[in-house]
């Protein structure tokens, strides 16, 4: 049987901090990747029960849009040099 190739993007930082942990138990990502597929065909579902989400992780409908304004450059301030940073702190 000839193996498929798998596209996904993820987040890095997630992909990073997964990597580690599965590298602790000698598992490479595809090797994840195969047993998380073997497992859900086996189970016919996931083969774990999700946690949820807290809302801490969730970013509030007020900070998404302050996070999509400043990826815009939206009001976000520029400095010249730290001394002008503290300045504008301390007025």
């Amino acid at each position: 049987m000839a193996a498929e190739r798998i596209q996904q993007r993820i987040d890095p930082d997630l992909r990073q901090e997964a990597e580690a942990i599965l590298a602790t138990q000698g598992i490479k990502p595809s090797q994840a990747i195969i047993l998380f597929y073997t497992e859900v065909k086996r189970s016919r579902g996931l083969p774990f029960k999700p946690s949820p989400v807290s809302s801490s992780e969730i970013p509030n409908v007020r900070l998404q849009k302050e996070l999509r304004d400043a990826a815009k450059g939206k009001g976000v301030k520029t400095y010249r040099n730290a001394k002008e940073l503290f300045d504008s702190l301390h007025s």
